[in-house]
């Protein structure tokens, strides 16, 4: 039995090394701890009066962050110019990432988090109008859980696993900054939209609580398991 968390890591495992009929269960969540961490950690009110898109990532070529750095230059002066773009994590592009910011002249309007606590990560997603990563390889993407999990809208890639787990949210072509510009852009100016991607998020995101996706792990394990002894006998 081979088990694998999305139909896109299913396929590979099938392209790549002929492991056929591969069983999907999803990564998972703990909804109630995540709960918690968001309602003990409030945003922090200093970035009020900003239009926040929080980014949430380890800092490697396949996120794409340049891609986002792009963006946001496209965005800053006139199309969003509340616009306050927040990157959580750290990782090896970190000194290419930061040359290409100043590059951009983009020191007003990202911000630099590196690693930080479960409690800073709550406040962060607390503080966030949008949350944006423009992946190209992601195998799941829990990062997308923990923004659906605090109601935040999302625009990420049609890539890789990704659809899969975020089945309500603004989609784009990999490695389109105006595209991922205009998206931004769409969320910036339409706050029902906003609201209704959150809400659809919300109620996506249960499917993944730790307790379902657990159960449906012992279950399939189990008739795999019942399967196995009956050929075997």
């Amino acid at each position: 039995m081979v088990i694998t968390p999305s139909r896109y890591c299913a396929e590979r495992l099938d392209e790549l090394y002929h492991v056929r009929n591969a069983l999907v269960i999803p990564e998972l969540i703990d909804l109630d701890r995540w709960r918690d961490l968001l309602r003990e950690n409030p945003a922090c009110t200093s970035s009020k009066q900003r239009f926040i898109v929080l980014c949430v990532c380890r800092l490697y070529s396949r996120k794409r962050i340049r891609v986002l750095l792009h963006a946001a230059a496209v965005l800053r002066l006139l199309r969003v110019p509340e616009l306050e773009v927040r990157i959580v994590g750290g990782g090896p592009e970190a000194i290419r990432l930061r040359l290409l910011w100043r590059e951009l002249h983009l020191e007003d309007t990202v911000r630099w988090l590196g690693d930080v606590t479960a409690s800073q990560l709550a406040a962060e997603y607390n503080g966030a109008d949008v949350f944006c990563l423009p992946s190209v390889q992601e195998g799941f993407g829990i990062v997308f859980l923990e923004a659906m999990a605090a109601g935040k809208p999302i625009v990420a890639t049609y890539a890789a696993a990704v659809p899969e787990v975020v089945r309500h949210g603004l989609l784009v072509e990999p490695e389109d900054g105006d595209a991922l510009a205009d998206a931004l852009e769409k969320l910036y100016g339409d706050s029902q939209l906003r609201t209704s991607l959150a809400d659809q998020g919300r109620c996506d995101v249960e499917a993944f609580d730790m307790r379902r996706v657990a159960r449906c792990f012992m279950e399939t394990v189990s008739a795999g398991t019942r399967e196995g002894e009956a050929i075997a006998q």
